[in-house]
C-alpha cells in the first residue's frame, strides 16, 4: 500500500542581508575592490562621487557606506574654476574618509580653483598617491604644499607646453620622506625629481626636448632605483655626449628605454650589475650602428640579464646574433623590426638557436621567443629549431635539470608567411607532446 505524504507549504525566506551575514571588514573590502577596479579607472572627473551609487540599494547599505572611510579615500577631481560643484560636498567627502590614506587624481586647469586646492592640500599629511595634471601653477605661493608625510607615489603631467615655475614642485618632493615611486611626464626640465632622489625605487620619465645629459643628472641623484622607464619625445639634432664616468645603479633590475639616438648616451653611462630586464624601442632610424655599440657596452656590465626586448633597434642579423651570444642567461627574447627589412631575422639566426646533439645549449635557459617582422625563413628551418629545444620525453640522456633548462615554452612569429599545412600538423604534434605554446602569423596566417 502506497501512502502519500503531504508536503509542508513552501515559505519564502527573506533575502539574506550580506551586511549581517558577512564580517563588515569583508563587505567593506568587496565594495572597495568594486570601486577601485571596476569604476574608477573608467570614470570621468565629474563622477567622483561614485560611492553614493552604493547608497541607493537600501538604507542599511547607505549607513554602511557612509561609515566606511576607505570607500571615500579615492578622489578624482578637476580643480579648475567652475569645475567643482560645491566646496561643501568636497569637504563632506574628506570628512567621511576620516583618517584613511588618500589617493588623489587632480586636474588643475587654467585658471585654477584655489579654494578647492586649499581644501584638498589641507589634508596633505594623508596623501598616499597623488597625480597632478597641471596647466597652471600660479596658486603655488598661496596654498601650502608641504608635509606629505605618507606620500609614496607621485605623478606629474604638465602637458606639451612650458609650465612657468615648475621648480615649485620641488617642495612636494622635499617634504615626502616616504616617496618611492615617481612619474614625470613633462616638456619641462625633470630637475625637481632629483630632490631627495636617493629615496626613489621606481622612476618613469617621459621628457620632451630634454637633453640626455639632464636625464643622466637625475639618474645620478637616484642611486637606489630598481625600475626605470625613460621615454624621449624629441626631434632636435643629436649632439654626442662627452664621455663621463658610469653611473652605478646597484639595485636596478628593470630598464625600459623608448626614444631616439639620445638613448645611446644612457646606454654608455649606466652600470647596472643586477639588471635582469632590458626593453628598448628605437623611434628613428638614424644612428643604430652607434646604438648597437652602446648597447654592447651596457651589456658588458650586466651579466645577469634574463629578458631582452629590442624594438626597431637592430640593423643586421650579425648584430642580433652578437646580442644572443653575449647573454647566456636569457629566458625571454623579443625582437621587432620594420616589415621591409627582410633578412634581419633569417636562417642564420634560427640555425644558431638550433640545439644539435646532447651538448650544451647555446641559450640553455631560453623559454620564450618572439620575433616580429623581417622574417623569411623556410618552414623546415623553423621546425628544426623548435624541435631541437624540446627534449624527448623518454630520453634518459637528459636529467630533469637539463630537460627544464633546454625546453621552449612559447614561440611567437609575426610578419612572416604562414607555414604549410603539413608542417603545421607536425608542429601541433610537438605542442601536444611538450606543452609548447605557439602563436602568430606563421601558424594562423593572420
Amino acid at each position: 500500500m502506497v501512502t502519500s505524504r503531504r508536503l509542508p507549504p513552501t515559505s519564502k525566506k527573506p533575502p539574506t542581508n550580506l551586511l549581517i551575514a558577512l564580517p563588515p571588514e569583508l563587505v567593506g573590502y568587496i565594495f572597495y575592490l568594486w570601486l577601485l577596479e571596476s569604476i574608477y579607472p573608467n570614470t570621468a572627473y565629474s563622477h567622483s562621487q561614485l560611492p553614493v551609487s552604493l547608497c541607493l540599494v537600501s538604507k542599511s547599505w547607505r549607513d554602511f557606506v557612509y561609515a566606511s572611510p576607505l570607500l571615500w579615500s579615492h578622489i578624482i577631481i578637476e580643480a579648475s574654476r567652475g569645475a567643482v560643484p560645491t566646496l561643501h560636498a568636497l569637504q563632506k567627502r574628506l570628512q567621511r574618509s576620516q583618517t584613511a590614506p588618500l589617493f588623489l587624481d587632480i586636474v588643475i586647469g587654467e585658471p585654477s580653483d584655489r579654494d578647492a586646492l586649499r581644501v584638498l592640500f589641507a589634508e596633505s599629511s594623508r596623501f598616499r598617491h597623488l597625480t597632478l595634471s597641471v596647466l597652471d601653477l600660479s596658486w603655488r605661493g598661496d596654498i601650502p604644499t608641504q608635509g606629505f608625510t605618507q606620500l609614496s607615489k607621485f605623478t606629474v603631467h604638465t602637458g606639451f607646453q612650458v609650465l612657468p615655475h615648475v621648480e615649485a614642485l620641488s617642495i612636494i618632493f622635499s617634504s615626502a620622506p616616504r616617496l618611492r615611486y615617481v612619474k614625470w611626464h613633462s616638456i619641462d626640465d625633470p630637475g625637481p625629481v632629483a630632490v631627495n632622489g636617493h629615496q626613489l625605487h621606481f622612476l618613469h620619465l617621459t621628457v620632451v626636448d630634454t637633453p640626455a645629459a639632464r636625464v643622466l643628472d637625475v639618474l645620478a641623484a637616484c642611486p637606489n632605483l630598481r625600475d626605470v622607464v625613460i621615454r624621449f619625445y624629441s626631434e632636435h639634432e643629436y649632439i654626442p655626449m662627452p664621455v663621463r664616468e658610469r653611473i652605478l645603479l646597484q639595485e636596478l633590475h628593470s630598464l625600459v628605454l623608448d626614444g631616439n639616438r639620445d638613448l645611446t648616451g644612457v646606454l654608455r653611462s649606466v652600470q647596472a650589475p643586477l639588471l635582469s630586464r632590458l626593453d628598448m624601442h628605437w623611434r628613428y632610424f638614424s644612428g643604430r650602428e652607434d646604438g648597437l655599440e652602446a648597447l654592447q657596452s651596457l651589456l658588458a656590465y650586466s651579466p645577469h640579464l634574463e629578458e631582452i626586448a629590442l624594438g626597431r633597434f637592430l640593423e643586421t642579423e650579425d648584430g642580433l646574433i652578437s646580442i644572443i651570444t653575449a647573454n647566456k642567461n636569457l629566458v625571454t627574447l623579443t625582437v621587432v623590426s620594420e616589415p621591409y627589412r627582410k633578412g634581419l631575422i633569417g636562417d642564420k639566426t634560427f640555425k644558431f638557436l638550433t640545439h644539435e646533439g646532447h651538448g650544451d645549449c647555446t641559450l640553455p635557459q631560453l623559454e620564450n621567443l618572439v620575433f616580429r617582422n623581417a622574417l623569411d625563413v623556410p618552414d623546415e628551418v623553423v621546425l628544426r629549431m623548435i624541435a631541437s629545444r624540446i627534449p624527448p620525453p623518454e630520453d634518459p640522456e637528459y636529467s630533469s635539470h637539463s630537460r627544464q633548462a633546454c625546453t621552449l615554452k612559447s614561440v611567437r612569429l609575426d610578419g612572416c608567411r604562414p607555414m604549410a599545412v603539413e608542417t603545421i600538423s607536425r608542429l601541433e604534434a610537438i605542442c601536444q607532446e611538450s606543452g609548447l605554446k605557439v602563436e602568430g602569423a606563421f601558424v594562423n596566417g593572420n
